[in-house]
Order: structure tokens, then C-alpha cells, then sequence
């Protein structure tokens, strides 16, 4: 009985830890000296200038203290992969403490362009491409080949995105800072 419970907990384990999750990016920004209300009012600036329609991309369920919204990239393809050329979507949420704010883009899921006479729509983006795509629910020669391709490009260039509004959204808070009391 001690075996098979052990045997079942190892393959329990095994089964676990070679998951796939969705892709997802996270970074906390350390803002010295600014309240989490300060640093909220700054954030949803940074949407409205970021974003040509941010009340159509910002959800604001709980002022003060959290923003989520959506994005899209868009998503080049070479001509033997046309049929998957579109665009990622994802989710921006950020969260919000005195001093201190943290910035998560997630759920990257594909949305093509143009229908195809397969199922074209690559899914969801996983941190790792897994041995065999039947694990994530990819299946036949097209859809394969297609998500491989899909994987090899959509990651870098979902991780450039998140790198940029990072980025984008620390200077724009640092700029607000600076410039508060100037004018």
C-alpha cells in the first residue's frame, strides 16, 4: 500500500511539474515616497495616453486599489504561415501598495485575421512547448506546425511588449513625479 501511494505521488508530482502555464510576465516597480492612491491616478494616465480608446481597453472594478485592461499585438507572419498572421491579445492588471506597484501582462491567446478550413485560432500561449501539442489540445499536421511557428515567434514578441510597457509605464510616473510641482 506504502508503494502505491508512492508511486502515485510521484507520478502526481511528475505530471506537475511538466505542466504547461499560460505565458505571463509580472514586474514590480518601487516608487519611493508615493501613495498607492498617487500611484493608481498616475497608472490610468499612462492607459488613457498609451491607448488610442482606453475606456474601451480599461476595466476599473476596484479604484485605488487595482486596473486591468486588454491589448493587442499585432502578429506577422511569413507567407507559408498566412493562415495564423493576426493578433495577440493579452491582459494588463495592475495592482497597487504605498511605495510600490505591481504590473502583470497575461493571458496572450491568438486571434487570426481570417478564418481558415481549419481551426486557425492558436490558442493560448504556455511558457514552454510541450513534448507532444495533444497536451494543450493542438492536433493535426496544419495545427502543429502552425502553433510551433506561433510559439517560436508569438513569445519574443510578447516578451518585447511587456518589456516596453514596463518601461513605458515607470518613466511615465517618474516624469509625472518630477514635473508635478513645475508648471
Amino acid at each position: 500500500m506504502k508503494k502505491l501511494r508512492l508511486l502515485l505521488l510521484t507520478a502526481f508530482v511528475a505530471f506537475t511539474c511538466s505542466a504547461q502555464k499560460p505565458l505571463s510576465y509580472t514586474k514590480v516597480i518601487q516608487k519611493e515616497g508615493m501613495t498607492a492612491q498617487q500611484l493608481y491616478e498616475a497608472s490610468k494616465n499612462w492607459f488613457a495616453r498609451t491607448y488610442v480608446d482606453s475606456k474601451a481597453v480599461m476595466r476599473d472594478a476596484t479604484p485605488g486599489k487595482e486596473l486591468t485592461g486588454k491589448g493587442k499585438l499585432v502578429f506577422s507572419t511569413n507567407m507559408m504561415y498566412s493562415s495564423i498572421q493576426g493578433y495577440i491579445g493579452y491582459l494588463i492588471d495592475i495592482q497597487f501598495k504605498d511605495g510600490r506597484l505591481k504590473f502583470t501582462m497575461s493571458d496572450f491567446r491568438h486571434d487570426p485575421s481570417h478564418e481558415a478550413k481549419y481551426n486557425n485560432h492558436m490558442g493560448v500561449l504556455v511558457d514552454s512547448l510541450p513534448k507532444d501539442l495533444k497536451d494543450i489540445g493542438i492536433e493535426g499536421m496544419n495545427r502543429k506546425a502552425s502553433y510551433k511557428y506561433y510559439f517560436k515567434n508569438g513569445v519574443p514578441l510578447c516578451e518585447k511588449q511587456f518589456n516596453e510597457l514596463s518601461k513605458s509605464l515607470e518613466e511615465f510616473i517618474d516624469k509625472r513625479d518630477e514635473t508635478k510641482d513645475e508648471w
